[in-house]
């Protein structure tokens, strides 16, 4: 029943495909904005892409503000998106793999001859574990916007200088907000983290953190009691006296294993949601860096 949901989406998203190709061919439609149409397909992307080309470019993000994107289902609409667009920026390293099949069917129902440029933003960033949160690392955040960069210029040449120099700009403020992180990691006195989510291996990888156990199981399954068991266990021996929810977590299994070892909980956000704005990356960044000081910094 699965297999044929899913392959009836498909067929929906081939047929809106179809649908605006033969839109975007019918004869008298003026075109009046030359500016590149870009998706991208998460918040950070957008963030990053809006930061660099500004008003330069028609930016869209395909998966709304509530929405994150592990197991994501693709619309009819989401297709037309795609269809228009001139660059498609992804995450990459597994993230979107939902995507696949429809990115190898959309040059086929263009309504112009050039095809959709493809950007994978994860070329160049160490993949850790088939972990796809690597927008968690500024680090990493660094080399996605120079993905981007470089795709634009190469896209855009009239633009090359703007998107040159907001990329640099942009970049000294990730670079800043990394030695902030770093100087304040001196000051924690622990370096263990105990979170919902696998999704900070690259944060600790990037400041000698050691992400100590994650109480989600496996996708869609909630966590068993012998998991549950173990984690508590790694809890005890560490020592901790904090554990790390998310704004979309189950609290029920938080609060109990919270109550039963006298823990205080604490919610960083793995950006996989949010608004799509110019400066939400960095101030989303900087407010899981206050939730950590507070958590594990000196008092």
């Amino acid at each position: 029943m699965i297999a044929l949901r899913k392959l009836l989406v498909f067929a929906a998203v081939l047929l809106a495909l179809g649908l605006s190709a033969c839109e975007q061919g019918r004869p008298g439609k003026a075109e009046t904005d030359n500016r590149l149409k870009i998706v991208t397909t998460i918040a950070p992307l957008y963030s990053f892409t809006k930061n660099i080309a500004g008003d330069s470019v028609v930016l869209e993000n395909l998966l709304p503000s509530g929405v994150g994107p592990h197991e994501y289902s693709l619309s009819p609409e989401d297709a037309r998106k795609i269809a228009d667009a001139d660059m498609l920026i992804k995450n990459g390293a597994g993230l979107e793999e939902w995507m696949n099949k429809m990115i190898g069917s959309a040059n086929e129902f263009r309504a112009d001859s050039q095809e959709l440029v493809l950007v994978d933003t994860s070329e160049g960033v160490n993949i850790i574990d088939n972990d796809p949160h690597i927008w968690l690392s500024l680090r990493n955040a660094v080399i996605q916007v120079m993905n981007i960069k470089a795709a634009l210029v190469e896209a855009d040449p009239g633009h090359a200088d703007e998107y040159e120099k907001n990329a640099a700009d942009y970049i000294k403020r990730l670079e800043d907000l990394d030695r902030e992180i770093t100087e304040s990691v001196n000051r924690w006195r622990t370096k263990e983290l105990i979170t919902f989510h696998s999704a900070f291996s690259y944060f600790a990888k990037d400041y000698g953190l050691k992400q100590s156990a994650v109480i989600e199981g496996p996708p869609e399954a909630q966590p068993s009691p012998s998991h549950i068991a173990e984690i508590m266990d790694i809890i005890q021996r560490a020592g901790t006296r904090v554990i790390f929810s998310e704004p979309d977590a189950s609290h029920k299994i938080m609060d109990s294993i919270a109550g039963d070892l006298v823990l205080r909980i604490y919610s960083l956000d793995t950006l996989e949601t949010g608004d799509h704005g110019q400066g939400w990356y960095i101030s989303s960044m900087r407010a899981n860096l206050e939730t950590l000081n507070k958590a594990l910094g000196d008092k």
